[in-house]
């Protein structure tokens, strides 16, 4: 019997006016992966992220994700999902442990959020202002915000961009250790990578091309 994948993207097209953002996209994420859609900068990755998400509505094809329609169902996959944007930010002066007792009150059954901070190795800093963490201490907060409902499948957005490569290992390192409890994630990249279990690439030619004109 095959199994109904956790992502299920089909012939998605998204435009602005006249400028196509995402053109006949497709493809299907399993459980348990660390899926990565591959592309330049301004192939489409973030659009296509947040159709999925359901951040923006696609202009046509189908999209199912853990079995529900990310425009009728939203709030319901809310409650499932996980998501880390790349331009998130925050307030200078929140701690960590604010900004998590934050999150877990927008959910309904969130997980602990003093363990979390702990287990996501931030038990040092939970009292420290945001504007005070390093890169590397930032992206671990938002793997936490992301984390705070307990979600069966994370979006991550170009999680390790601007990091140093030691902290770029140390971020990836702790994706695979919360894969290991059942996680699904998804991510971008703009070129390949070894670090996912399974690929999607967007050429160029697919996202940036015009929509014709008319007559």
């Amino acid at each position: 019997m095959t199994r109904q994948p956790v992502i299920h993207v089909a012939s998605v097209r998204k435009t602005y006016g006249r400028t196509v953002a995402v053109d006949e996209v497709s493809f299907d994420v399993q459980a348990g992966e660390i899926f990565g859609l591959i592309g330049p900068n301004g192939a489409g990755k973030t659009t296509t992220m947040e159709c999925v998400d359901g951040l923006r509505v696609p202009d046509r094809g189908l999209i199912a994700v853990l079995g529900l329609d990310p425009k009728r169902d939203l709030y319901a996959l809310q409650e499932r999902i996980g998501v880390q944007l790349q331009e998130a930010q925050l307030q200078k002066r929140i701690k960590v442990r604010e900004a998590v007792g934050l999150w877990a009150s927008l959910y309904q059954k969130p997980v602990d959020g003093d363990r979390l901070i702990e287990q996501l190795g931030l038990g040092e800093k939970r009292n420290a202002w945001f504007m005070t963490l390093s890169g590397g201490q930032k992206q671990r907060l938002f793997i936490a915000l992301a984390l705070i409902n307990d979600p069966e499948l994370i979006f991550l957005d170009e999680l390790t961009t601007g990091l140093d490569p030691q902290a770029r290992r140390a971020i990836w390192d702790l994706v695979r250790g919360i894969r290991q409890r059942g996680k699904t994630f998804a991510t971008e990249w703009p070129s390949s990578t070894t670090v996912a279990s399974s690929t999607s690439a967007l050429p160029p030619s697919s996202c940036n091309d015009t929509a014709p004109s008319g007559p």
